[in-house]
């Protein structure tokens, strides 16, 4: 891989250290949008490791495909064959994690998992960071933010699916807010026409399948244009594979939840596309261009802690994420696993653009 040089703008030295031995572990063979998302989010992490390695610290990266079972795992972290890693990236798979994370209690390794799943089984270890984690983890960080963008507008939940299922964000709302109306389709359609076309409507789904994602964009046509802002999920933004998904959002004057927004404005982020070609002779993904930056800045915040702290790492603040916003890790409980409680919230305006709404301070 060629060098990245001047990839970040705020490189510290490094203390000359030991090399650090990096294990990476995700289900690259794996067909879809899975393996395509591992296989990226790897490059973006190499691209952490090459600009890192420009000062005195050295990295050993090993990579494999994680396969699917317990057994698997277990002999890619053999102690005899491959020795101790000090920082294993590994996938969501809960029986593999649970051989990753005995592993980190023998040995002292940091555990990061990028992609989702659940925790609680292993979060005790405060060696483990959770990358991006599930709604119930962040939902409290959202309803805050939510507040602070669209404060004094007048609060919504629309059940589409006969209150059979709610989301975690829905299902906290319904239960700690006070004042927030609700509504159900179709019995309610007509209300809920209305509400879609005030400016002072705030629309919360309560779930976010596609099923109910087609409903909010079929009544959106209904009612000639959407004014109110409907609030949308972590699901929502990953469905978007192509522009006419993104047109989509728009139509919904969607304001989705997410713990990601890649910036392609930014002069940073400009330059690391160019790299990108560069190193991979092709060009960034244009619909899936977060998951290689979500490798580089979750990889770039660990690796740079664990050269300067080595295993008393645990969060230091200080090292926000290089391209797009800082990563927020609370433990779950004093001296547990860090889960990543970052959230962000992307307006996708009814003219065709996209904005990040920030917290209103």
């Amino acid at each position: 891989m060629k060098k990245l040089f001047g990839l970040i703008f705020f490189v510290f030295a490094l203390p000359a250290l030991a090399q650090i031995k990096v294990g990476v572990f995700l289900p690259f063979k794996t067909q879809g949008a899975l393996g395509y998302s591992a296989v990226e989010y790897y490059r973006g992490l190499l691209m952490a490791v090459d600009s890192l390695s420009q000062g005195e610290q050295t990295f050993t990266v090993t990579a494999a495909h994680s396969g699917q079972s317990a057994a698997d795992m277990s002999e890619l972290l053999d102690e005899g064959k491959n020795g101790v890693f000090d920082i294993v990236f590994g996938p969501s798979n809960q029986e593999q994690i649970k051989i990753i994370n005995e592993y980190s209690r023998r040995n002292g390794t940091k555990v990061a998992i990028p992609f989702g799943g659940a925790y609680d089984d292993f979060i005790s270890n405060p060696s483990f960071y959770a990358l991006r984690v599930t709604q119930t983890d962040f939902t409290p960080e959202a309803w805050q933010l939510l507040v602070s963008a669209l404060n004094g507008k007048t609060f919504c939940l629309v059940s589409t699916n006969g209150g059979i299922q709610i989301s975690p964000f829905a299902n906290y709302i319904s239960k700690y807010v006070k004042g927030v109306k609700q509504l159900e389709w179709p019995s309610q359609e007509k209300k809920i026409l209305q509400t879609l076309a005030d400016a002072n409507a705030v629309v919360i789904p309560t779930m976010y399948d596609e099923q109910t994602q087609a409903t909010m964009l079929a009544m959106a046509a209904k009612c000639g244009g959407v004014k109110a802002a409907v609030v949308g999920y972590p699901a929502w933004y990953e469905r978007v594979q192509t522009e006419a998904d993104r047109k989509a959002l728009c139509q919904l004057n969607a304001y989705v939840i997410q713990q990601y927004f890649p910036r392609t404005d930014l002069p940073r982020v400009k330059k690391f596309a160019a790299m990108y070609k560069e190193n991979f002779d092709q060009e960034l993904p244009r619909e899936r261009f977060s998951f290689p930056m979500w490798g580089f800045d979750t990889g770039y915040y660990l690796l740079k802690g664990f050269a300067r702290h080595k295993a008393g790492f645990y969060d230091q603040q200080i090292y926000a994420a290089p391209l797009q916003s800082a990563l927020r890790f609370k433990p779950r409980t004093s001296l547990s696993g860090l889960i990543n409680t970052a959230v962000l919230m992307v307006h996708y305006k009814t003219d065709g653009t996209q904005e990040l709404v920030e917290m209103n301070e």
